[in-house]
C-alpha cells in the first residue's frame, strides 16, 4: 500500500497568515476536544510539519473504520505563503473542462496554472479553446484540485464520511473542496 491523503481545502485562495493560524488552532482544538486526534504532535504525516495521530475513535468517526494502527495515519495542516495548489499528485489530471465552452483543456491546464501562479493576485485564466477568461476555480477538474493558502490533510484514513466533512465545514465556517492525493 502506498500513502495517500485527503485534503479539505477552503474555497478562498487568499487567507492571511493570522487567519490561517486561527483556522488551524480552531480545527485542531475541535478535533482534540472530540477525542479524534492526539494532543501531542508526532511523525504520523508525510511532508512538512509533524501532525496529530488519529485515535481509534477518531479514525472510526472520520472514516468509519479504524486505521490508527498505520504508521502514517494522522491529521496535518499545510500552509503556503504564496498561492497554494492542492493536486492529486501522482494521479495526474484526467480532465479540465472550461466553465464557458466545456472543452477539455487538460493538456494546457498545467501551463495555465503555472501562469496563474506566477501572476500577481488571482487573475482569470484564458481558455485556449474559446478565449474566455474565467476564475481558475471555475474549471471542472477531474480529479478535483484545490486553490488556497491552507489545506487540512487526513493521511491514510480512507474515504472521509460525508457527515464528518459537513461537521468540519460547519466548524471551519466556509466551503471546502475535497482533494485526493496519492504518493
Amino acid at each position: 500500500m502506498s500513502d495517500f491523503f485527503v485534503a479539505l481545502v477552503p474555497e478562498r485562495i487568499f487567507i492571511q497568515p493570522a487567519e490561517q493560524a486561527a483556522m488551524e488552532k480552531r480545527m485542531v482544538e475541535w478535533m482534540q476536544e472530540n477525542g479524534w486526534i492526539e494532543t501531542q504532535k508526532s511523525d504520523c504525516t508525510l511532508g512538512g510539519e509533524a501532525g496529530w495521530r488519529f485515535t481509534p475513535s477518531g479514525s472510526r468517526h472520520i472514516a468509519d473504520e479504524d486505521y490508527s494502527d498505520l504508521l502514517t495515519c494522522g491529521f496535518g495542516v499545510e500552509k503556503h505563503e504564496g498561492k497554494g495548489v492542492f493536486t492529486n499528485l501522482e494521479g495526474g489530471l484526467e480532465a479540465a473542462l472550461c466553465p464557458v465552452c466545456g472543452e477539455n483543456v487538460e493538456e494546457q491546464f498545467y501551463d495555465m496554472v503555472g501562469d496563474w501562479n506566477a501572476a500577481e493576485g488571482s487573475p482569470p485564466v484564458t481558455c485556449p479553446q474559446c478565449g474566455a477568461a474565467s476564475d481558475i476555480r471555475e474549471y471542472r477538474l477531474e480529479p478535483q484540485w484545490g486553490f488556497s493558502q491552507i489545506g487540512f490533510e487526513f493521511w491514510n484514513i480512507g474515504e472521509l464520511v460525508p457527515e464528518f466533512v459537513e461537521e468540519f465545514v460547519a466548524v471551519l465556517g466556509e466551503p471546502v473542496r475535497v482533494v485526493w492525493a496519492h504518493l
